[in-house]
């Protein structure tokens, strides 16, 4: 989603020399990232020169920049009033339309702007492929993007975009092309790469360097490729992250398994985790399928006692967020309470997988809540497995977690929001990645009362309740 900080007054000899001044600072200031100071001297500067829409635009710019969307939409509306016929202004405007989820209003906005602009529409089209694939409607998103595409050299941005609406949409053959710009595009961390690109080719005699990237849910995904790749030739080195080293050990693919961010050693190829799919799935049907990850039987031995606590009851472990350092967490993470609320039943003895901050939550349950906390005995994904192993289902918000619990064939339910993550396709309550997974989908933005009220009764039906 691209923002056009641009002048929008034909006639720049018309504007106030203040005025105009104020907008050359602005600029200068937004491209350093001093948003704040940047609206306060256009604040001034509107109020001087009202009529302006350039200021008002601007304006709008750096109040979005700060995340203050409602008050970018105000100060866009102004500016419009000034000159509607400003396509510039319409697709700001539909921006922060998009990110206060005013989808149909965002795209109307965008279309405005195509329809009035003269020239190239490549970041009008990129920012109409946004909205729309943030209102689900991916087909029409992979329009736009190639639009967006066909008028600039080198758009990576709007192909990562249309990659992902073709992820979405299943259509993995055009998918992992354009997937693949993010090498490119500064999302993947920078290091020294040992040899050259591995482009699926038998290795016999010569060693693989796997590169992690991502987060543990991506890493857990890809799993599924590992004896695929290791049975092409010769050494296996894989990075990872720490915390998943001794589950996919147990795997005993790899011949050496180093973790994140250590010294990577030479090697004849490189090539990054999320790069794999690319080179061997094409459709559904070429899907590797789960299971693949099991836990490693040492490690089940100490979560006996717990699990012999529920003695009839369905043992269903839960989890309600995700990292809090990942930026999407609050559009999928739910409050304890909500899975207190609606799985708490008789017949069924819940317990907790979840990691980090969040467990504080089980706290201000009622009496502590008939809740058993795994968290002190989970050290590192291994340990979370073998808890797994030992549960009669899973039921969780969207993370890793959902990945690892599919992965070993466990059976598991995910509640989703209404903008879920590509992965788990649009539209279906079940998922080709993972059999055994199934997915809870909200009616619209916010639907999350009808998400928990549909597991519910299935699980009253499940418990025989």
């Amino acid at each position: 989603m691209s923002t056009a900080l641009t002048a929008t007054t034909e006639d720049r000899a018309t504007t106030l020399a203040m005025s105009a001044d104020a907008f050359r600072q602005a600029r200068e200031l937004h491209d350093k990232g001093d948003f704040a100071e940047a609206e306060a001297l256009l604040r001034d500067a509107v109020r001087r020169d009202p009529g302006n829409s350039d200021l008002r635009n601007a304006r709008g710019v750096m109040l979005a920049a700060m995340k203050r969307y409602l008050d970018a939409v105000w100060c866009y509306r102004d500016a419009l009033a000034c000159n509607p016929k400003a396509a510039g202004i319409w697709t700001n405007l539909g921006n922060s339309l998009t990110c206060l989820k005013h989808l149909k209003g965002a795209i109307h906005c965008h279309q405005r702007a195509i329809a009035l602009a003269q020239g190239e529409t490549s970041l009008l089209h990129h920012n109409l492929g946004t909205a729309l694939a943030e209102a689900g409607q991916h087909g029409e998103a992979v329009v736009a993007f190639t639009r967006a595409i066909e008028q600039r050299k080198q758009y990576d941005l709007a192909r990562w975009d249309r990659g992902r609406s073709y992820l979405y949409l299943g259509n993995y053959r055009q998918a992992w092309p354009d997937y693949e710009v993010r090498i490119v595009t500064g999302q993947l961390p920078k290091k020294a790469l040992p040899g050259s690109q591995w482009n699926g080719e038998p290795y016999s005699g010569k060693r693989l360097v796997l590169i992690v990237e991502q987060g543990f849910g991506d890493t857990l995904w890809v799993a599924r490729y590992l004896p695929r790749v290791k049975a092409l030739g010769g050494e296996l080195v894989i990075e990872c992250q720490a915390e998943l080293i001794p589950l996919i050990a147990a795997m005993g693919v790899a011949d050496r398994l180093i973790p994140r961010n250590a010294p990577l050693p030479s090697a004849d190829f490189y090539c990054y985790l999320c790069s794999l799919p690319g080179l061997f799935t094409g459709d559904f049907a070429s899907i590797p399928t789960s299971p693949y990850l099991s836990a490693p039987p040492q490690r089940r031995g100490k979560f006996s006692p717990l699990f012999q606590r529920a003695g009839g009851r369905l043992k269903v472990g839960i989890v309600w967020s995700g990292s809090v350092t990942f930026k999407k967490n609050q559009e999928r993470a739910q409050p304890l309470m909500r899975f207190f609320q609606a799985f708490a039943l008789p017949g069924v003895q819940l317990y907790s997988l979840q990691k980090g901050p969040r467990t504080k939550e089980l706290t201000s349950l009622p009496n502590g809540g008939p809740i058993i906390d795994l968290a002190p005995y989970l050290d590192d994904f291994a340990d979370t497995a073998a808890a797994i192993a030992e549960l009669d289902l899973v039921i969780m918000t969207d993370s890793a977690v959902a990945h690892l619990a599919g992965a070993m064939g466990k059976p598991v339910w995910v509640l989703l929001g209404f903008v879920a993550h590509w992965l788990w396709l649009s539209d279906r309550t079940d998922n080709p990645w993972y059999p055994s997974l199934r997915l809870f989908r909200p009616r619209a933005e916010g639907d999350w009362d009808y998400v928990f009220d549909s597991a519910s009764v299935e699980l009253m039906n499940l418990a025989k309740f």
